[in-house]
């Protein structure tokens, strides 16, 4: 599901290359949620908040206003397509949690979002990540949280020819550089 945000986003920086296009987007919030992903109260309260039910392991699910990922056996990522839904939701989860062991936390300021455009965005996934970007193994609602370039980093499709990654931001700046220097002209050669 293409990202659609409303309000503050801004592009960052840009690159392109003949065969692809990166684009650093500030502006996007989202929100860390911890809890136990099994108790059937949490599940209603986040499907009931969030409007998406919790997605299944190395998944993302998205509906009108959010994007709910899953990113480890107790926690979810959201992303919000509108800061007002954003602060909405973060109260709502607050409210609704209380009582319940659980952790909410805004990352907006933590976190940096890339995306990735161009027929041969998986070739450039697969120069610096182990995970399998084949079609049959990574498609639409699949969510993977790996390594790129020694980064921590997760990302997921927005589109058949393009990908969301995101990474801590205090290494956006050489996140940025690889991903440049490894979708330069010339260094791509169509695998999948």
């Amino acid at each position: 599901m293409m990202l659609k945000v409303t309000g503050k986003m801004i592009e960052v920086r840009k690159y392109n290359s003949k065969d692809i296009r990166i684009k650093e987007l500030g502006g996007v919030p989202m929100l860390t949620v911890r809890g136990d992903l099994s108790n059937k109260r949490f599940q209603t309260i986040i499907a009931k908040t969030c409007d998406v039910r919790i997605p299944k392991p190395l998944n993302i699910k998205s509906s009108k206003n959010l994007s709910l990922a899953w990113m480890s056996p107790d926690e979810l990522l959201i992303f919000s397509f509108s800061g007002a839904f954003h602060e909405k939701t973060q109260k709502g989860l607050d409210s609704a949690l209380k009582g319940l062991h659980s952790l909410i936390l805004d990352v907006s300021g933590a976190r940096s979002l890339f995306l990735v455009e161009g027929i041969l965005w998986r070739e450039l996934l697969a120069k610096g990540s182990p995970v399998d970007v084949r079609q049959s193994s990574f498609a639409k609602d699949a969510f993977r949280r790996t390594r790129i370039g020694q980064v921590s980093v997760a990302f997921w499709m927005a589109s058949d020819n393009s990908v969301y990654i995101i990474c801590g931001r205090s290494h956006s700046d050489f996140f940025y550089d690889w991903l440049c220097n490894a979708a330069s002209d010339g260094s791509l050669t169509k695998y999948f």
